[in-house]
């Protein structure tokens, strides 16, 4: 019955992208679609936003986002008092054919302007069944080639975009949009987080074992040293976070460790907002990309990305425009490799490298992840903190 969902739900949604734009008003969707880090990088551009379609001229703004996406936003980020936040269910708008029917009709019809600021195949295809006269896409810096649905749908929904150079940190994607849309003077900058009480007295550091994908990965035995590092050198504590389904990442770690007992886990044990307070009192954070390591970006605390060339420059390492007194850019361990971009170019890390690709499929990390050693990771730790 999925099957038969998803092919009724790709067919609706390429006869309606061929029709011709219809709706022309004030109501401007933002369609994001993304996850939680996602939502953090994207923050500090949403008030602009307001601004250049403003409620006072007739504009009405909205934000669709995943129910648990939308109650991260409003739990830890400082949000628009103008803009409105409604929940949509993107993975189950692409697997359930009465689902996807029930918001097209919801929304089809009421905004003359989608903007889409992060594409993805839910974004495309619902964009594609809106009649809105603008669909405005902030492209990737190459075209999609694979799977051919994508590569499709990215073309059919959108009649215009603007595409970012390769070298552009999302933080400068979100401003060359804004900037097209007619925000000539925004300036991208850091993201803010709505400051939270302190809930561990200790001296701590915080490490992020997981991510959204193994191939982000970084080994955990080398997290496991870099633990023990933390513990013998500094005296602080480590406080592992995550989401639910990463435990057994925590049970590795202190198996591997030398300190077991000065690891504290809270992989899928707190709320939104003990998340975020973990994250902002921290020493220094350690992790691979992931939403954890953004807030610490947000929160101005020293941290050390361990990223990956698929994704090259496009979250890590972080530019802005303009960096405030008390700014802290994260410190990004990125290698140069000569398959960088894969994911760009092929939605999955290791398109284009038949060895990485082997990794990956055998749950490994990415091979330009596996480059980065615990010597490295430890140098730039102690320059953090020093």
């Amino acid at each position: 019955m999925k099957l038969i969902s998803r092919v009724l739900i790709v067919l609706d949604a390429f006869i309606k992208g061929h029709r011709k734009g219809k709706v022309n008003n004030k109501t401007i969707l933002i369609v994001f679609n993304q996850l939680f880090g996602d939502a953090v990088v994207i923050q500090s551009s949403l008030e602009a936003y307001t601004k250049l379609y403003p409620s006072s001229e007739g504009y009405n703004v909205i934000l669709l986002a995943r129910p648990s996406v939308l109650k991260f936003m409003k739990d830890t980020l400082p949000l628009p008092e103008e803009m409105t936040f409604e929940a949509v269910d993107f993975k189950k708008f692409l697997e359930d054919y009465a689902y996807y029917r029930e918001v097209v009709r919801k929304y089809a019809d009421i905004a003359g302007t989608v903007i889409v600021p992060g594409i993805g195949l839910s974004a495309d295809i619902f964009t594609s069944a809106m009649k809105a006269e603008r669909k405005i896409v902030l492209a990737r810096p190459v075209d999609i080639e694979k799977p051919l649905i994508m590569a499709k749908f990215s073309k059919l929904a959108y009649n215009e975009s603007v595409r970012p150079g390769k070298e552009d940190m999302k933080l400068l994607c979100h401003r060359k949009l804004l900037n097209y849309l007619g925000a000539s003077e925004y300036k991208a900058r850091l993201p803010e987080l709505i400051k939270k009480e302190r809930i561990i007295e200790a001296q701590y550091a915080v490490i992020c074992p997981g991510s959204s994908k193994i191939e982000k990965c970084w080994p955990i035995e080398r997290f496991a040293e870099v633990s023990d590092y933390l513990v013998e050198k500094f005296g602080l504590e480590v406080h592992l976070c995550g989401g639910s389904g990463e435990e057994e990442l925590a049970d590795s770690m202190k198996k591997l460790s030398s300190h077991p007992e000065k690891i504290v886990s809270h992989i899928g044990k707190t709320s939104f907002s003990e998340w975020s307070s973990i994250v902002q009192h921290a020493k220094i954070v350690i992790g691979n990309d992931s939403a954890t390591m953004h807030i610490a970006a947000a929160a101005r605390v020293p941290s050390v990305c361990i990223a990956g060339a698929y994704d090259k420059y496009k979250f890590f390492p972080y530019k802005v425009d303009e960096l405030g007194s008390n700014d802290i850019l994260p410190v990004t361990m990125l290698k140069d490799m000569p398959c960088e971009y894969c994911r760009t170019m092929g939605y999955d890390a290791g398109f284009g490298n038949s060895a990485c690709k082997k990794r990956i499929n055998e749950g490994l990390c990415a091979a330009c992840i596996d480059l980065i050693t615990v010597e490295e990771v430890k140098k730039e730790v102690e320059r953090c903190i020093s």
